[in-house]
């Protein structure tokens, strides 16, 4: 981004502008106790060329993808992102009329919008999605607090430990200041036991919270786990991988009353953490209780095709106080590169990604498992991440070698998982080559025996 100083007499045209003489007297208002009385802590002023040779430097400390090959996922992915959806978001026509929440949106963004909506209840089996959110944590809390708005039960909600920690942390940051309870079943053994989700689900139960596939990459029974909810008058949320639908059951098939998602795999490079999408889908008798916005399709006086907000039930200028969220912006640039992507893909793409994701992932798991130092943590089936376990216990000093060849080999568990500090996730996206996934497996594991059997066969040969 461009950027220019303000001279001494730029800062006196302004303060002059506002009626006062220094910026002394602006923050006049501020208590003497709380000014800091003395000047900022800071290294000499540099020049133009020699401020930006330190940020070039500071910025080459990152490690990224251009220069590793990524096995990280927990929420954000390396996956391809075809040169389409660069090319059609990057048109002005789009980001130069881009809004965040304002009314006065352009046509040209409801209509993405619109079909943005369209595509993800396609893709979930669900009636209505909204016009996006934040990202998969925000979504996720939303969808908890949806529920217990519709079933009027604000004192408990019940999550797995499968379930993203990061989504459960914020849940218990809201939760905090509502008083309501989190109730979590741990999954020691990676997927959730039905018989202790029951045992605390009851009529004070606004929802089940599940991840499938879950944040270990296994799957869950979302289907028993939506009657348990039903059964109790609860409603079953599912946070889901949108890749994973290019093969598993849809949510709204499965039984979940509302889906919510991590949107960065549908065309969003990885970008050091975001910003990212928030997706959420419902049954239609839910509509109401959605927060963000919803574009809808009609026709002018003219009888020709328009689009406009039909539902916009944020607290600034519609609902105010009873509005069902805070929420009052979208992210609607990156669910129009999702919309792109998922046209792109079609459903023939989404499938033919969702199973390279998992052949090479199998085949990841099964190479750096042949040897007795890596082996796998859980015995479950899993789709593009699984949990390996170090038996010496070095998980970080694994990674940074790892690191030291060239991988950003996965992400250490017992920063959430104390009881998992010896293991390590990795994910596998379509992206990476047998070749790598070789490479990662030679850095990683102990000694070999001579003798140790190769991956199957089947699954080796897909590899590209």
């Amino acid at each position: 981004m461009p950027y220019f100083y303000n001279t001494p007499a730029d800062q006196q045209a302004m303060l002059a502008a506002i009626g006062v003489s220094s910026i002394d007297e602006l923050f006049a208002q501020v208590p003497a106790e709380l000014r800091l009385g003395r000047p900022l802590d800071l290294p000499p002023a540099l020049s133009e060329l020699e401020l930006a040779q330190h940020l070039g430097r500071l910025a080459a400390q990152n490690a990224h993808i251009g220069e590793k090959v990524c096995f990280l996922g927990g929420g954000a992915y390396d996956h391809f992102v075809p040169a389409v959806v660069d090319c059609v978001a990057g048109r002005g026509e789009f980001y130069t009329s881009y809004t965040p929440y304002q009314p006065e949106v352009a046509q040209g963004n409801l209509q993405v919008m619109f079909e943005y909506q369209t595509l993800i209840c396609q893709l979930t089996g669900l009636d209505v999605s909204n016009a996006s959110l934040y990202d998969g944590g925000s979504a996720a809390v939303e969808a908890v607090l949806l529920a217990m708005s519709v079933t009027g039960r604000q004192a408990k909600v019940v999550t797995l430990g499968s379930v993203h920690p990061q989504y459960r942390e914020i849940l218990e940051t809201y939760f905090a200041c509502l008083g309501a309870k989190l109730v979590t079943v741990p999954t020691p053994r990676g997927a959730a036991d039905l018989a202790e989700v029951a045992a605390v689900v009851d009529g004070e139960t606004a929802c089940i919270l599940v991840q499938h596939p879950n944040f270990f990459g296994c799957y869950e029974d979302v289907s028993a786990l939506a009657k348990i909810a039903h059964d109790a008058g609860a409603l079953l949320v599912q946070s889901f991988d949108p890749i994973s639908l290019g093969l598993l059951k849809r949510p709204g098939d499965l039984g979940a009353d509302v889906a919510v998602a991590e949107g960065q795999s549908l065309g969003t490079p990885l970008l050091y953490g975001g910003p990212y999408l928030g997706i959420m889908a419902c049954r239609e008798q839910f509509v109401r209780r959605m927060p963000g916005r919803i574009a809808g399709q009609t026709v002018d006086r003219r009888g020709r095709r328009c689009w406009v907000l039909t539902l916009q039930t944020r607290e600034q200028h519609i609902r105010r106080e009873k509005a069902t969220s805070n929420i009052c912006t979208n992210q609607g640039l990156f669910a129009l590169r999702a919309a792109i992507y998922l046209a792109e893909m079609g459903p023939q793409g989404l499938a033919e990604t969702a199973e390279l994701c998992v052949r090479k992932a199998h085949y990841a798991r099964e190479r750096l498992t042949v040897g007795s130092r890596l082996s796998a943590a859980f015995d479950q089936p899993t789709f593009k991440e699984f949990v390996i376990r170090d038996s010496q216990g070095q998980v970080e000093e694994l990674l940074a070698q790892g690191l030291d060849a060239g991988y950003l080999a996965g992400i250490p568990l017992g920063q959430w998982y104390p009881e998992l500090a010896d293991c390590f996730l990795v994910a596998v996206t379509e992206k990476r080559t047998k070749a790598e996934i070789d490479g990662l497996a030679e850095i990683l594991a102990a000694k070999r025996e001579s003798t140790a059997p190769r991956p199957h066969a089947r699954l080796a040969k897909t590899m590209v």
